[in-house]
């Protein structure tokens, strides 16, 4: 053989090697990083923790989906006298409150303070109150058993006192002790900002499974106050009504992640972890969905980036083809609300279907474990038309920490 036929040798096995890695790698089927953004009023670390994804419906689930059982009740943990104070702020979309509350109740709950219901900052830098947005009497009362809770009413003196400390996400009581206590030893008075840890950083700081009292102030405590569940509750009877068997799949889908950090991320080089409509419109195809099926989309705006989506699925709707005028112009009108529909609808659709990784799809899917809903598919660009082998792994593998809080 000479030079040009060892050279061309070595060029087609590089080819072979390379088409066998965008193979591989072209779907979600490795960890995937959680996407808190680098502008979010979020604490973090500059390379986010990773979650295992894996792949959309279960033609061996059924629609009576099954609630699930806490391991526990609140009123069977010991309540401590207060010692102090925590208190916390819930920043950027629900995905973030879920676990930023979660945090706070366990660090509260291992340091015997009080903890103070939080201000809620939208992602646009709007102030509220909780209970804008959430039942703040039901928190407070689910949560008498676990950490007194209190609202924010306190003097400027108080405030004189805080002291801001970074807690990372389902920190272990080992941590909380050494580098929270002796703060609030000294102060009373701390608040906690939540972050989410790089996998190398996580040792020795988190648990891999959530706490009984982060259970409980998750799928318990946590709910949306009754005129806004109304809402939710409204609009999922007008998806179901636009299909023929009344259910709807909902696709978290957001053209203006398409291109940025999210989708090319340095930690996940090579891996694929989020999907365009054409994406999804072939997956849905391949996996054999009715036409008419009905669809929702968390776009803001339906555009020409769907397009694709309509022209295959013409059901398919987004928040301004749904929601009524009084809605638009009245209780859903900011952002943060039409996060917490996107959020929601998501939660309880017959089907969940992620385009990108991150902690929105994350969080829905602990809310779906919570309720039975495990129909969680992932559109990977692999040749199987089966639904189940598209599965989110969060699922097939049990690997989501939600887990650990229910019975069967």
């Amino acid at each position: 053989m000479d030079l040009r036929e060892v050279m061309g040798a070595i060029l087609t096995f590089s080819m072979f090697v390379m088409l066998g890695n965008m193979i591989k790698r072209d779907h979600f089927d490795g960890d995937v990083l959680l996407d808190v953004p680098v502008t979010s009023n979020v604490g973090q670390d500059t390379t986010m923790a990773r979650h295992s994804l894996a792949q959309l419906p279960n033609e061996e689930s059924t629609n009576s989906a099954q609630q699930l059982k806490l391991c526990f009740n609140g009123s069977s943990l010991r309540k401590a006298q207060s010692k102090g104070y925590v208190t916390f702020s819930l920043t950027d979309g629900p995905e973030y409150h879920i676990s930023q509350v979660a945090n706070a109740v366990l660090v509260a709950k291992h340091l015997g303070a009080t903890l103070v219901l939080p201000d809620i900052i939208g992602s646009e830098g709007e102030k509220r109150g909780f209970e804008e947005i959430y039942d703040a009497e039901r928190f407070m009362s689910s949560m008498s058993g676990v950490v007194q809770v209190e609202r924010r009413n306190h003097p400027d003196s108080f405030m004189q006192r805080l002291v801001s400390v970074k807690v990372p996400y389902n920190a272990n009581p080992g941590y909380i002790m050494t580098h929270v206590d002796p703060l609030f030893r000294a102060t009373r008075n701390v608040r906690v900002i939540t972050y989410f840890p790089s996998v190398t950083m996580q040792a020795g700081r988190v648990d891999k499974d959530m706490s009984p009292y982060s259970c409980w102030a998750t799928f318990e405590a946590l709910r949306l106050k009754p005129e806004l569940q109304e809402v939710v509750n409204s609009i999922v009877g007008r998806l179901k009504s636009h299909g023929p068997d009344r259910q709807f799949v909902a696709v978290d889908y957001k053209g203006e992640m398409l291109g940025t950090s999210t989708c090319r991320s340095n930690a996940n080089k090579g891996m694929k972890n989020c999907y365009n409509p054409v994406e999804i419109a072939q997956f849905f195809q391949r996996i054999g969905y009715p036409q008419y099926s009905t669809i929702y989309v968390t776009q803001s705006e339906p555009g020409y980036s769907l397009r694709s989506l309509k022209d295959l699925y013409p059901n398919t709707l987004t928040k301004e083809d749904i929601m009524q005028e009084a809605e638009k112009g009245g209780l859903l009108k900011s952002k943060l609300e039409q996060e917490l529909i996107d959020f929601y609808l998501c939660s309880v659709s017959e089907v969940f279907v992620p385009a990108k990784s991150g902690l929105f799809y994350a969080n829905v899917v602990g809310n779906r474990i919570a309720s039975g809903k495990t129909d969680i598919l992932v559109p990977a660009q692999i040749t199987s038309n089966l639904a189940q082998d598209h599965v989110s792994s969060y699922i097939s593998k049990r690997s989501h920490p939600a887990y650990a809080c229910f019975c069967q």
